[in-house]
């Protein structure tokens, strides 16, 4: 795989989380990445030399088989980096991602599979994401938003979005993690704000943003 610039492969994962393999809006595309729309038309155009997007008339730009198959290349890294600085350095899980997106960039094929190696193959990072596999393949993503839950559940958390340094200190906070099992006491019915019991007995409340980024699989 060629090599490419930073700047290249930030257009490439916007494409990926914005649309997939899907068109997205050259003005969504730009917010994106924080560029103006001259500056993005460019990039564009670079990318579409190197055969890694395809502009498709009043949809968008739409990823290439070859920029699908780099997109995911990157996430591969960058949540394999993840999971590194969590398990093998001692980060904490908010702490990670501005680091990974630094890590993401480093081109060495050879370090990325010995670091997959190193860690054991892991199927998931430290939130819970599914990790491209090196084949290409992603794992599904397991899991639903605490929200999903009626009264009475009991459920297991298994993933949480990356919503910021704040989302996480609560978290940390309330000693949520992965694989902590709960059972849903109460759902308020003025703000959706729902009551989990932990297997302690000790209950707590989440606000409807906080329970939204949580996901969890039924027991």
């Amino acid at each position: 795989m060629n090599n490419h610039t930073e700047s290249e492969e930030n257009y490439i994962k916007a494409l990926y989380h914005l649309g997939g393999e899907g068109a997205v809006a050259s003005g969504a595309l730009a917010n994106r990445v924080g560029a103006k729309g001259p500056s993005a038309t460019q990039a564009v155009r670079r990318l579409a030399s190197k055969g890694l997007v395809e502009v498709i008339p009043y949809k968008g730009v739409k990823l290439t088989l070859d920029g699908l198959t780099l997109a995911k290349h990157i996430l591969r890294k960058h949540r394999l980096w993840e999971t590194f600085l969590v398990e093998k350095l001692g980060f904490g899980w908010e702490e990670v991602h501005p680091i990974a997106e630094q890590l993401e960039h480093i081109q060495s094929r050879e370090l990325v599979e010995k670091l997959a190696d190193y860690l054991d193959s892991p199927v998931h990072d430290p939130h819970g994401d599914p990790i491209p596999q090196a084949d290409g393949k992603i794992p599904p993503a397991t899991g639903k938003p605490l929200q999903k839950f009626s009264q009475g559940s009991s459920l297991k958390v298994v993933r949480v979005e990356d919503a910021g340094t704040d989302f996480f200190t609560q978290l940390d906070l309330l000693e949520i993690s992965l694989g902590k099992e709960y059972t849903l006491t109460s759902v308020s019915s003025f703000d959706s704000s729902i009551q989990l019991q932990a297997e302690d007995g000790e209950s707590f409340w989440l606000s409807h943003s906080m329970s939204s980024n949580i996901y969890a699989i039924s027991l």
